[in-house]
């Protein structure tokens, strides 16, 4: 088990995550010209020129190359390739690979494209088993033939490839993908991830029964329970069970509830395509802090690239509608890192309660 040294601050701030977070931006990756490029985590190397086609730039979309994209274009976007890599603290092979579908279906430059190659499984390199997931649009509107997307695990990390061509049809897109992906240089030894299917909806979606609230009582201990919950997660390695998830219902822009296993007390909710989700479920956090109240607690966690984000437990299991107000409204509990040597954690003891 790995061991990390944890240190807990109180701090009377408010959302200084939302804040930062708006602030950090996207940051140009440092590249040499002509020169590959490494991912220093996994150690993907990816060339300079990848499928015939030269690299135009790199960026990083969080702290410490935990979420990154290189983009390769020929003339003005004619061809264009776009090299994704991002943590894998949440989810699955299968829900983020709909949210990226999600950005392909309602881009305007696509004109509400139509699917030429269904989602379809395939062996992502170094692995045995189909791992990932492809599938291929044509466009009915704008200047391009074909679009698509590929996305597959690499140990702790996803991996998403998006291809877009004025030239090629379809069929000759998805080679020109498999092409690029020969090119890349890949770790020696890749875990296989778990066998990826396209996702479906749910049998039957969630009902909630009226509005949750937040928990009051033992409030202190709650926050310093769901905070130490989220300090220790994943040390001692992902639970081997392979999940199945489903769609529970789409909401307004890139975001949609999914649901492991169709569970009935439990939702992810996904909030654009790089990984970035919100869980609720049961919570043991005052359990694990001695909470007076042992009632039911549903926890509320962002979990983001580098850190996971609570918010005040709830009496019952939270709409996703309700869940979104709490978070935008920036009313957190405790702030945890989940990157790196220290985990510091941040109690807000000024956090506000409805």
């Amino acid at each position: 088990m790995a061991r990390y040294w944890t240190k807990v601050v109180f701090t009377a701030c408010t959302a200084v995550w939302l804040a930062g977070s708006a602030a950090a931006g996207q940051e140009p990756l440092s590249l040499q010209p002509g020169k590959s490029w490494t991912h220093r985590h996994s150690g993907i190397s990816v060339p300079a020129t990848l499928a015939g086609t030269p690299r135009e730039r790199g960026m990083a979309f969080a702290e410490d190359d935990l979420d990154v994209g290189l983009s390769f274009t020929v003339g003005d976007a004619v061809e264009s390739l776009t090299f994704y890599v991002f943590r894998d603290t949440n989810g699955g092979v299968p829900l983020w690979f709909a949210q990226a579908q999600w950005g392909i279906e309602n881009r305007d430059a696509y004109g509400h494209p139509v699917i030429t190659v269904a989602p379809q499984a395939f062996v992502p390199p170094g692995q045995t088993v189909a791992s990932g997931l492809k599938a291929i649009y044509t466009p009915k509107g704008g200047p391009y033939r074909s679009t698509g997307v590929m996305l597959f695990p690499v140990g702790e990390w996803y991996v998403k490839v998006r291809a877009s061509s004025q030239t090629r049809p379809p069929a000759e897109l998805g080679k020109w993908m498999d092409a690029a992906l020969a090119e890349i240089g890949w770790p020696g030894t890749i875990a296989n991830g778990p066998v990826a299917a396209p996702i479906a909806d749910c049998a039957a979606p969630l009902v909630f029964e009226g509005k949750s609230k937040d928990i009051s009582s033992d409030m202190m201990q709650n926050m310093i329970g769901a905070a130490l919950v989220s300090a220790t997660a994943g040390e001692a390695g992902k639970d081997p069970v392979e999940v199945k998830w489903c769609r529970d219902r789409k909401l307004d822009g890139n975001q949609a509830v999914y649901r492991a296993n169709a569970a009935t007390n439990s939702y992810l909710l996904a909030v654009g395509d790089n990984g970035n989700g919100i869980e609720v479920a049961p919570s043991a956090g005052g359990i694990i802090s001695g909470a007076k109240d042992k009632g039911p607690r549903y926890g509320i966690t962002l979990h983001m690239a580098a850190r996971d984000v609570n918010f005040p437990a709830q009496d019952r299991l939270p709409s996703p509608d309700r869940t979104l107000a709490i978070v935008n409204e920036g009313r957190f509990t405790s702030d945890v890192a989940t990157w790196g040597e220290k985990r510091d954690i941040r109690i807000n003891s000024g956090a506000k309660q409805e």
